[in-house]
C-alpha cells in the first residue's frame, strides 16, 4: 500500500497536481461513487446486459473528464480534509444516494413506456409472453419490450443521453463532494415532487396506450354483437389472434407519434432532472 501511495504521489508531481495522494484517492472515490450509482440504474446505459468492467470503466471516464474542476473543492494548501474515516463513510452515502436519485428520476419516462406496453398487452390478452429486460432488470410484456427498446433506441438516436451526462458533470457545481449537506426541514417539496413523478409513470403508460386499448375495446364490442347474431360461434378463441394481430397494426401505426411523444416526455424527464439538482442544490447554501 505504501509503494502504490509513492507511485501516485510521483504520478500526481508529474502531472503538476499539488494535493496529497490521500486526498485524490478520496475525492476520485467519492465522484466515481455518484457516476457509479447513476450509471448502475439508468436503462439507456443497457442495464444488466453492459459488463460490471465497462460500467467501471464509464465511470471512472467520467470522473477523469471531470476531475479537474473538482480540485477546486481540496484544500488549496494541500492541508488535510475536515473529516476523518466515519465523515467519509457519511460522504460516500451521501454520493451514492444523490447519483440514485437523479438517475431514478432519469429512469422513470421508461418505466412509464414499459407500463404502457403492459397496459396494451393486457387488452389484447397477451400478457402471459413475457420477456426479461435487463435494462430495467424485471419482466416485462412483449408491447412492453418493444416499446421499451424503441425508446432506448430513440433516446440515444436523439443525443439526450449527452444532456443527462453533461448536467450530471455539472452537478458538482451545485452538490459538492466534499461537503455534507444541511439536513433540515423541507423535504416536502421535493417528497411530493417525487411522488408525482412516480404516479405519472402510470399517468404516462395510460397515455402512450390509449389508441391501441381504444382499438381492441371497439374489437371487442364487434365481437360482441357476432356472439349476439351468432351464440353457436366461440368468439373468445376467435377473437384471440385477431386482438393479436390488431394490436400489433395500430403499434405500426401509430409509430410517428409515438416518437414525437417520447421526444416530449424526453423533455420533461430532463427538466425533472434539473430540478432535483437544484433542489439538492437549496441544502448547500
Amino acid at each position: 500500500m505504501q509503494e502504490f501511495i509513492q507511485l501516485l504521489e510521483l504520478v500526481l508531481k508529474i502531472f503538476e497536481v499539488g494535493q496529497s495522494p490521500q486526498a485524490f484517492l478520496v475525492l476520485f472515490g467519492l465522484s466515481f461513487a455518484r457516476f457509479a450509482a447513476f450509471l448502475q440504474i439508468v436503462p439507456f446505459f443497457g442495464g444488466q446486459v453492459v459488463p460490471a468492467q465497462v460500467k467501471v470503466a464509464t465511470a471512472t471516464a467520467l470522473v477523469i473528464i471531470t476531475f479537474p474542476a473538482l480540485l477546486a473543492e481540496l484544500p488549496p494548501d494541500g492541508g488535510p480534509l475536515p473529516f476523518g474515516a466515519v465523515g467519509f463513510i457519511g460522504m460516500l452515502a451521501k454520493e451514492v444516494f444523490v447519483g440514485f436519485t437523479l438517475g431514478f428520476v432519469a429512469s422513470l419516462v421508461f418505466e412509464a413506456v414499459s407500463v404502457a406496453g403492459r397496459i396494451a398487452d393486457f387488452q389484447r390478452g397477451s400478457t402471459m409472453g413475457e420477456l426479461f429486460a435487463p435494462q430495467l432488470q424485471e419482466r416485462v410484456s412483449e408491447l412492453g419490450q418493444f416499446k421499451l427498446q424503441l425508446a432506448i433506441v430513440i433516446f440515444l438516436t436523439i443525443g439526450a443521453h449527452r444532456f443527462f451526462i453533461s448536467a450530471l458533470v455539472r452537478s458538482y457545481e451545485f452538490i459538492p463532494a466534499l461537503r455534507f449537506p444541511h439536513i433540515e426541514a423541507g423535504w416536502t417539496p421535493a417528497a411530493e415532487f417525487l411522488t408525482f413523478m412516480t404516479g405519472n409513470v402510470l399517468s404516462i403508460g395510460v397515455q402512450i396506450a390509449v389508441p391501441i386499448v381504444i382499438t381492441l375495446l371497439l374489437t371487442d364490442l364487434f365481437f360482441g354483437l357476432i356472439n349476439r347474431v351468432a351464440p353457436q360461434v366461440n368468439v373468445f378463441f376467435l377473437s384471440m389472434p385477431v386482438k393479436m394481430w390488431i394490436g400489433i397494426f395500430v403499434l405500426a401505426v401509430m409509430l410517428p407519434v409515438l416518437v414525437e411523444r417520447f421526444r416530449y416526455y424526453f423533455d420533461e424527464s430532463y427538466r425533472a432532472f434539473e430540478f432535483m439538482i437544484q433542489f439538492f442544490n437549496k441544502m448547500y447554501q
